[in-house]
């Protein structure tokens, strides 16, 4: 069976490594560039996944600030990882690479009667297929392909910068700071990945902490109950699907992790959809709930509740529960 995935990032890359095994699989990477998240992912992904060249730092805390108060967060250990995404990708594919997956680098163009069309440099590839896999992100071409509604999603801007500096994850919920959802602050090795939401808060961020670098903005899936995952032979996974975690914005680790689910349906003939509401459609909406209370009057009286051990206990519980497929 030929399995043909369009987008080499985290999603793509994990269920390309798990269906190489088994399928004759072709990757479709656009570029090898730098991802504008934070980098922040579950450091237990590293027992699966032998990434650990890509840990830029591990943090066993982080810090929730309202009002210039800071809040510490104990993580029970080492859980976070500060990853570079340009290598952490790049090292994923090559697992995938090493597992028998083919990788091109193209651009996908559309679908003509179950071939793909793809632009590698000046010219056009066919690609036959059975299976397509869309792991091409929030603003996927596959979904513009089969006139699918597109991800809701919203706009985020950032700077890496080195006037702000921090050892530690810093999350600022400040509305006038982080908008409807929250600011943040993560350190890398050469700088600071600082950003926000809409422009205003983002603005007002930078103000804040003395900020003067020129912002960019990019999009990040808002994920809905109702998002289409699969359409006849063609599923969608990672930002393509808005797997994103509601509130916390978490994507890498959830994009692995639905890939391993994914995965596992193709080898099994299971239903993805079934399968990935089993693992987490119930986390999903609860999250989706706090995010809603988040955008209201209540967002300090959560933050300032997280001075008492057993609220911070709850949320690092559930931050932390295990994902196995």
């Amino acid at each position: 069976m030929k399995v043909l995935i369009i987008g080499g990032g985290p999603a793509g890359a994990t269920v390309a490594y798990h269906l190489a095994k088994d399928y004759e699989v072709t990757l479709i990477q656009e570029k090898n560039w730098e991802k504008p998240c934070g980098g922040g992912v579950k450091s237990k992904i590293f027992k699966s996944y032998d990434l650990k060249e890509s840990i830029l730092n591990y943090q066993d805390k982080v810090y929730m600030v309202y009002k210039n108060e800071k809040i510490e967060i104990p993580l029970k250990g080492k859980n976070l990882a500060i990853v570079n995404r340009k290598l952490f990708d790049s090292k994923l594919r090559e697992l995938a690479i090493n597992e028998g997956a083919k990788i091109y680098y193209g651009k996908f163009k559309k679908i003509d009667n179950n071939k793909a069309i793809v632009k590698i440099k000046n010219n056009y590839i066919s690609f036959d297929y059975d299976i397509l896999i869309a792991a091409d992100g929030v603003n996927s071409t596959v979904r513009k392909a089969l006139n699918l509604k597109p991800i809701p999603k919203t706009i985020t801007h950032f700077v890496k910068t080195n006037s702000y500096k921090t050892d530690t994850c810093e999350f600022f919920f400040d509305k006038e700071l982080g908008g409807d959802y929250y600011a943040w602050a993560f350190p890398h090795n050469t700088h600071t990945h600082v950003g926000s939401v809409d422009k205003k808060s983002f603005e007002n961020l930078c103000r804040h902490l003395n900020i003067n670098e020129k912002p960019k903005g990019y999009f990040i899936p808002t994920w809905e109950e109702n998002i289409t995952v699969q359409k006849n032979n063609v599923y969608f996974v990672g930002d393509a699907a808005g797997q994103v975690m509601p509130l916390s914005f978490e994507g890498i680790y959830y994009a692995i992790k639905s890939a391993e689910i994914l995965a596992y349906s193709i080898k099994n003939n299971l239903d993805y959809k079934s399968q990935w509401d089993k693992r987490f459609l119930k986390d999903f909406k609860f999250m989706k709930k706090l995010e809603s209370i988040n955008k209201t009057f209540l967002r300090g009286l959560i933050v300032k509740a997280h001075k008492f051990d057993f609220v911070k206990n709850f949320s690092i519980s559930l931050w932390l529960k295990d994902s196995n497929v």
